[in-house]
């Protein structure tokens, strides 16, 4: 690269920059422009930047414009060998590079250029190296359409948006092989801030490859969400919402961690339970299918483990309360379960319980005021949400049509009974006994 790559530091200093121009060529065959380049006209007319002189090495500092489109002038330069661009605000390339017969290196560094075409320097045939270090790029559209016997790219230094296309650094490793600082490409967006590019662009492959690779996956949608800072892993996201689905998938690649699984028509969620691919699962969304029973997860790791789980939408009428709410008291990482839009049926006994579970949870059950049930009154079915309902709404049905007595309650009426004959008649025997001297019957009758 160029002997000359940072000398545009403090340019502003230097007499030509007033004027925006250019100052004498040096016997080395330099050119400095400060500025902008407005005398190079007349320095090309002079003859002092013909053919006869050595090939040209031209420093640009400060550009001042948002646009570089001096294109032309740069073709009065014939024997242009290095172009280097320094400290400028200009953010874009108005046009291509124009076919330059000697121009080998190319340096633009420290300005605000932020947008490059795949095509801005396909024209410069003799090209070799092209440096882009430190400006504003945050992605290329495409790999850049560079000349055949093109050696070396740089691009470090700018802050790249990894949740763009790079993935052609490995899919084509002809082109990547070409970028030289590649390892040291780092992510600025939020996403992935600090991590490697190529880290990244690694793992959104392998993602691809295993989403692919099994039927179940190959209409879902599979995306990296998150790399774990320490230790590097990647955490991705499987999206298979209205796909008709009518069960889980039966592989998620490793280290999914969100699954989301809406609108489609799911009744058995066992795979939760049993099926190791979903043991890195945290974010269930399960809204809009026909769930009807979640009681096959209690004790199981993952309702112990779950950070999110969406069951809007569903069949559920009734679940074991109590294992839901031993699972939210142990359950640390417990941030959202969503319970409405489901016909929940209350019950005098499960009613309670289930206004009770979204009383205590209300910051986990963020829907807890949507959640509804039905409950009978008056020998009519009606609808309220349950939070609203008080006990004796809920249990209303057995105290407008009178006792009603469980069959427990008959028994120990029919027991009591029995004792109370007994204990009678065995005071009557005992009178008798006392005053008249006689035993009871049963005991003349024992031999």
């Amino acid at each position: 690269m160029s002997d000359f790559q940072h000398s545009c530091f403090d340019w502003s200093s230097a007499p030509e920059a007033a004027g925006g121009n250019c100052s004498k060529l040096t016997r080395n065959g330099t050119l400095k422009c400060f500025g902008g380049m407005n005398n190079l006209a007349a320095l090309n007319h002079s003859g002092k930047l013909s053919r006869a002189q050595p090939a040209l090495e031209m420093l640009l500092c400060g550009w001042p414009k948002d646009g570089f489109n001096h294109m032309k002038d740069l073709q009065k330069l014939p024997r242009l060998r290095s172009l280097t661009i320094e400290y400028s605000g200009f953010t874009e390339f108005k046009f291509d590079f124009p076919e330059m017969s000697e121009l080998q290196t190319i340096n633009i560094s420290w300005t605000n250029l932020s947008y490059i075409s795949s095509r801005t320097f396909k024209r410069v045939h003799p090209l070799k190296v092209l440096d882009l270090r430190w400006n504003q790029l945050i992605q290329l559209d495409g790999p850049l359409l560079l000349p055949r016997n093109f050696e070396q790219l740089y691009l470090a230094g700018n802050p790249w948006n990894c949740t763009r296309n790079f993935k052609w650094m490995l899919l084509q490793p002809e082109k990547g092989r070409l970028v030289v600082d590649r390892d040291e490409l780092i992510c600025t967006d939020r996403k992935y801030k600090e991590r490697q590019m190529l880290l990244v662009m690694h793992y959104k492959l392998e993602l691809k490859k295993q989403c692919q690779s099994h039927e179940d996956l190959r209409n879902c949608t599979c995306l990296m969400h998150h790399i774990l800072p320490r230790t590097h892993i990647p955490l991705y996201t499987v999206n298979c919402s209205h796909m008709q689905f009518h069960r889980l998938p039966a592989f998620l690649p490793d280290n999914t961690t969100t699954l989301v699984i809406n609108d489609n028509m799911i009744s058995d969620i066992n795979p939760l339970r049993d099926n190791p691919h979903y043991r890195h699962v945290v974010d269930m969304q399960l809204e809009n299918n026909q769930v009807s029973n979640v009681d096959n997860l209690e004790d199981t790791y993952w309702l112990q483990n779950f950070r999110l789980l969406n069951l809007r939408g569903n069949n559920l009428r009734k679940l074991h309360v109590y294992a839901l709410d031993n699972a939210l008291d142990d359950n640390e990482n417990a941030n959202l379960l969503l319970l409405s839009r489901n016909p929940w049926h209350c019950t005098c006994k499960f009613g309670s319980r289930l206004r009770e579970l979204l009383t205590k949870y209300k910051d986990i059950v963020r829907d807890a005021w949507n959640v509804t049930c039905t409950y009978m009154q008056e020998d009519e079915q009606r609808l309220a949400k349950v939070l609203s309902l008080s006990r004796q709404e809920m249990c209303n049905a057995s105290l407008d049509s009178g006792p009603q007595i469980h069959p427990i309650d008959w028994l120990n009426g029919v027991l009591a009974s029995l004792i109370l004959l007994i204990l009678g008649k065995l005071a009557y025997d005992y009178y008798y006994y006392k005053y008249y001297g006689r035993v009871p019957w049963i005991v003349m009758k024992m031999p």
